[in-house]
């Protein structure tokens, strides 16, 4: 009989704190078949479950396995079974933020969302969020398009596709290398107690979480005070005091949250806790780099490394022009300096260019 199966069927019905699951993963006749008892309710789900996630094409990740998450196991509640569609091994491997807000967010959140994600993407680091419309939903599309890594946390079993809305999306993170995973199991509707649970994993997954809207009552507030719970540092999108949007972000920064200003601060945070992380994506994007032709007689585009992104690309272009301060770039650059904050700081950070004492920035060849 599977181990992982006969965990799920001793882990069904107790309450999963940290110590009582250390405890039963530790015990010497945890695998004893003679103990479970094959007609009980709790195996025939068990078995169920285990044979839907076969038909789906799901990971089945439980406490005792080697793929599950350190960052899980060490919370005060982990979930003693998780259902992976998708990458399981990015959940221990790769370095998450969380980005979360409201579902009924407006334009300027969403896009928000939506650059940030991107941003922290190209510098290696994944990005962790609900899977629900609106700043999740953003969040996870702005992962897509730097071709970074995203998870995204239900609240219902993996079989259920809420919102029916994000069916697409949630096909483009599997497919990108992403996942989609769940503590409950196949057929496990979207009730509103599971949300709070679900955000807790988002919580314990994310290095940093950043809130991008949120009212007064939103979940993402739910969020924000685990993962302080957990010793994380939360940021969050300050807005205007008479926007319903804003007034759970601008508590939380009235109550110890960082003032977000840039994608920077995030990365900063990421890297400051996970330096090796960042080291290991450092090296392997060197040694990646290629150049575009293979003539002897080499012009500065074409040394720029082929993996580059557009903006990345006209950056160089410009301090290869003699324009080498940050004020001079902005001018010369065609997006807003914003963005532009944000690039360099990983531009930096990538090894691509590096800001004197002088304040002037060269290219590393």
């Amino acid at each position: 009989m599977d181990k992982r199966l006969i965990w799920t069927v001793k882990v069904s019905g107790i309450t999963p704190t940290e110590k009582k699951l250390r405890e039963l993963s530790e015990r010497e006749d945890l695998f004893d078949i003679s103990s479970v008892d094959i007609k009980s309710k709790q195996y025939k789900d068990a078995v169920r479950n285990f044979e839907t996630a076969e038909k789906m094409g799901c990971s089945i990740v439980t406490y005792i396995d080697d793929l599950y998450p350190d960052c899980l196991r060490s919370i005060s509640s982990p979930p003693p079974v998780l259902y992976v569609l998708g990458n399981a091994h990015i959940l221990s491997e790769v370095v998450f933020a969380g980005v979360v807000g409201a579902r009924d967010s407006d334009d300027y959140g969403n896009r928000t969302a939506q650059n940030v994600a991107m941003e922290i993407g190209e510098t290696g680091a994944g990005i962790v969020s609900g899977g629900a419309k609106g700043i999740d939903a953003a969040a996870h599309s702005g992962a897509l398009r730097a071709n970074a890594p995203t998870v995204a946390v239900l609240g219902c079993g993996l079989d259920v596709v809420y919102p029916k809305s994000n069916k697409r999306l949630f096909d483009k993170i599997v497919k990108s290398g992403g996942a989609i995973i769940s503590e409950f199991p196949f057929g496990e509707p979207p009730l509103k107690t599971n949300f709070p649970r679900r955000n807790r994993i988002i919580a314990a997954l994310s290095s940093a979480v950043l809130v991008v809207r949120a009212g007064k009552r939103s979940g993402a507030l739910i969020t924000a005070t685990q993962a302080i719970g957990m010793n994380k540092t939360v940021f969050a999108v300050p807005g205007n005091i008479d926007n319903r949007l804003s007034q759970g972000t601008n508590e939380l920064i009235r109550d110890g949250a960082l003032v977000f200003l840039s994608s920077v601060d995030i990365i900063d945070e990421l890297i400051a806790k996970n330096p090796d992380f960042f080291v290991r994506e450092r090296s392997a994007q060197k040694s990646e780099v290629v150049t575009p032709h293979n003539s002897t007689e080499k012009t500065g585009e074409e040394k720029l490394p082929a993996e580059l992104s557009e903006y990345e690309r006209e950056i160089v272009n410009i301090i290869n022009d003699g324009f080498n301060t940050q004020y001079m770039i902005e001018e010369k650059a065609s997006f807003d300096a914003s963005r532009l904050v944000a690039l360099l700081g990983m531009m930096e950070i990538k090894g691509i260019i590096k800001k004197g004492t002088d304040k002037k920035y060269k290219v590393i060849n």
